[in-house]
């Protein structure tokens, strides 16, 4: 079975091997960026199953950044969720309203950190293998592929048809 990913995104390199910490032992391939900049970069190269990102950055905000994610089709359906030390109802609003699928205060509660990233990365996953599932079945009814080929991929998907 594939580990779903995250990465994580924040200047402060001690906060993103925290959060790191928090979700390697519950199963997540962790990814680092440390600022937007990097972060659009590390997304171009493999897109994680979720995104966790500070406010606060140099180079490109996490607000910016979730703006331009979200507004890029090719990974607007990535979930983000903003961490940051600005929790007044203000900045909450900022954080939704530039695409960001859910917010969180620092200083993170890590059960909190991880039952919101858990509840993420799986609608992404889950999206992503009825997408997979979708070309598989419309390659064999257009003749792409075998009927039997189909059904292999998506036995080695772990997926039924």
């Amino acid at each position: 079975m594939i580990k779903p990913s995250a990465l994580v995104v924040d200047d402060n390199k001690i906060t993103t091997k925290l959060l790191g910490r928090y979700l390697s032992p519950a199963g997540y391939a962790v990814r680092e960026a440390y600022d937007g900049i990097e972060c659009l970069e590390r997304v171009a190269e493999e897109q994680p199953d979720a995104i966790v990102m500070d406010v606060m950055m140099p180079r490109l905000d996490g607000y910016e950044t979730v703006k331009r994610l979200k507004s890029d089709p090719a990974t607007a359906h990535i979930p983000v969720v903003i961490v940051t030390a600005l929790n007044d109802v203000a900045n909450q609003v900022k954080a939704i309203e530039s695409g960001a699928d859910d917010f969180l205060s620092k200083p993170i509660e890590d059960k909190l950190l991880l039952a919101k990233v858990k509840l993420l990365s799986t609608v992404s996953i889950e999206r992503k293998k009825a997408n997979t599932l979708k070309d598989l079945l419309l390659q064999a009814t257009r003749g792409q592929i075998s009927e039997a080929q189909a059904k292999e991929k998506i036995a080695e998907l772990g997926l039924q048809a």
